[in-house]
């Protein structure tokens, strides 16, 4: 006998059928995990094409003179390609950037020992000064930051491509912090005024991304920043992951 009903309750023998009450309790923990938007392989897509609105800008909003595009190709991938020119007043590369522009909610909490797994690709394996960040609800602005919410954000770089082939870049959420520099766009810099900017360690907790933050995701942010030259990087996916799994794909 499997189990006995009483008062509207199921009862379950353990000791008559421990097999059963182990596969009832997998079922459970299985759909709270997909409750969770947990999935077998331990990702989940947050950026895909056509995907939301993107908007390209540069410095020259800071008197600088760099200049970039982006593009969605045939609604699979993003295109963000440029010239990163120096500020003159700053003495220093500037910037370029594509921004999502729709609004959007999303939760990545589960993955906080995980990080975001990037599929990429460049024709200018060079071009060192790729970043991304992403913004989140009540992320602490960095020092001398213009813009209202803060943003977390790490650099990365991409090697040579060959025709077709994307590359899998793992960015752990500990690599990202939230004091970046606006001269460099990096955390181990310091700024003219002397103000040292922290990377995200134990000691400096508070500039790194927690579980709250993660639950709200507002905005992705792609970067050419910091490093003078041309670029271009094709993105096909941001995903949140538990492990830096490799994967490669083809464009047919």
């Amino acid at each position: 006998q499997f189990g006995s009903f009483h008062s509207s309750v199921w009862i379950i023998s353990i000791a008559q059928e421990p097999t059963a009450m182990q596969s009832l309790l997998a079922f459970f923990l299985a759909f709270a995990a997909v409750a969770r938007g947990q999935i077998a392989q331990g990702k989940k897509t947050l950026i895909s094409f056509p995907g939301p609105k993107w908007l390209e800008n540069n410095d020259p909003i800071m008197g600088g003179q760099s200049n970039g595009n982006w593009s969605v190709i045939n609604n699979e991938f993003g295109r963000f390609q440029g010239t990163v020119k120096n500020v003159s007043f700053l003495h220093a590369p500037g910037f370029c950037r594509a921004v999502t522009t729709s609004p959007m909610m999303l939760d990545a909490s589960d993955y906080l020992d995980g990080g975001l797994l990037i599929a990429v690709r460049t024709t200018t394996p060079d071009y060192k000064g790729f970043r991304l960040s992403f913004g989140t609800v009540g992320a602490p602005r960095h020092h001398g930051g213009h813009e209202k919410e803060g943003s977390f954000k790490s650099g990365f770089t991409v090697g040579g491509s060959t025709p077709g082939q994307w590359q899998s870049i793992f960015l752990k959420f500990s690599d990202f912090s939230a004091d970046w520099s606006d001269y460099t766009g990096d955390c181990t810099t310091k700024d003219p005024d002397g103000y040292q900017h922290k990377c995200c360690t134990k000691a400096s907790s508070e500039v790194c991304p927690n579980e709250k933050y993660l639950e709200g995701i507002i905005s992705f942010n792609i970067w050419a920043e910091g490093v003078e030259g041309d670029f271009e990087l094709d993105i096909k996916e941001i995903a949140a992951t538990t492990t830096a799994e490799s994967i490669s794909m083809m464009v047919v």
